[in-house]
């Protein structure tokens, strides 16, 4: 830290970020509480702190669940455990960005910052995937992108447990009066909570949105399924009475009419023809033959 910035360790300044793997911790000597904490870095599910005799100890866990890193935060020091590179990428961007920290609590509220630094743009693609699917159930597609739709629920529900947790330990450090955080990292602890609560707030509005896609689509494929079954239901009419004819002349009695009547053949061909144009025409005047176009046609008026 220099000049109320972060800086690498190549400047002037006081030492307040440390970067550790996870075995060169365990090496140095851990508190029991610290122990727990870490313990739990390779299987744990949201982001969480934990109060320790000297400070606070915590872990943090990306909305996807596959990068996770641990802190150890104490007065004078953050030390962060992380096997990968997550923490020191994002901390070259918070000393590029000359992110103004006045404690190792407020490097931590750097570093988390960088963490959020393209949730915005992400909840604004998943809200393009969503009015993308929506535009597709409405023009009538029967296969719209569904995949997109699921991948995008999935992360949906990984953000909601990641803010949730993030919030949690952004509220803690901000509400601390132990001296463990300086009044300026608190204020800035402060300023990450609402920040937290705002992306919070979109993603829940934006899971109301996807359950009603989601309702549009099983809309969508109901009214086919209806269709479906309303074109066997006029196929099965218009043919039942033409069956029904069939099967009366199929009985070998003697003595049936029209069976001696040389325009007897044609005379069923006429009568069979005859109702099932009857009844054609009055599926066509109810509409019932032409459903899926009128749906089309009302869609467009709307638009």
């Amino acid at each position: 830290m220099a000049n109320g910035h972060l800086a690498t360790g190549e400047k002037d300044g006081r030492a307040v970020v440390v970067l550790r793997r996870l075995d060169e911790a365990r090496a140095r000597g851990l508190s029991h509480t610290q122990r727990e904490v870490l313990g739990q870095l390779e299987h744990a599910a949201m982001p969480f702190l934990e109060r320790t005799s000297t400070g606070a100890a915590g872990l943090v866990v990306s909305s996807s669940g596959r990068r996770r890193f641990g802190f150890i935060l104490t007065a004078s020091e953050l030390v962060l455990i992380d096997d990968g590179d997550t923490c020191a990428t994002a901390l070259g961007r918070a000393v590029e960005d000359r992110a103004r920290v006045e404690g190792p609590a407020g490097a931590l509220c750097a570093l988390l910052r960088e963490l959020l630094r393209d949730h915005p743009a992400r909840l604004s693609r998943m809200r393009e995937d969503f009015e993308r699917l929506e535009e597709q159930v409405l023009e009538g597609h029967e296969r719209p992108d569904r995949r997109t739709m699921m991948a995008d629920s999935r992360r949906m529900l990984g953000l909601d447990t990641f803010y949730q947790g993030m919030s949690d330990l952004a509220g803690e450090l901000a509400e601390d009066d132990t001296g463990l955080v300086a009044p300026a990292d608190q204020a800035r602890l402060r300023s990450l909570a609402r920040l937290l609560g705002r992306l919070a707030a979109r993603l829940e509005s934006l899971q109301d949105y996807s359950l009603q896609v989601h309702g549009l689509y099983q809309e969508s494929i109901d009214l086919r399924q209806n269709g479906v079954m309303q074109w066997l239901t006029v196929v099965t009419t218009i043919v039942m009475p033409l069956t029904l004819i069939t099967g009366w002349y199929g009985m070998n009695f003697p003595h049936m009419a029209l069976f001696d009547a040389p325009w007897g053949y044609a005379a069923v061909i006429v009568a069979c023809v005859t109702i099932a144009a009857v009844e054609i025409a009055f599926f066509s005047r109810r509409g019932w033959l032409s459903f899926g176009e009128r749906r089309r046609r009302d869609g467009r008026r709307k638009d």
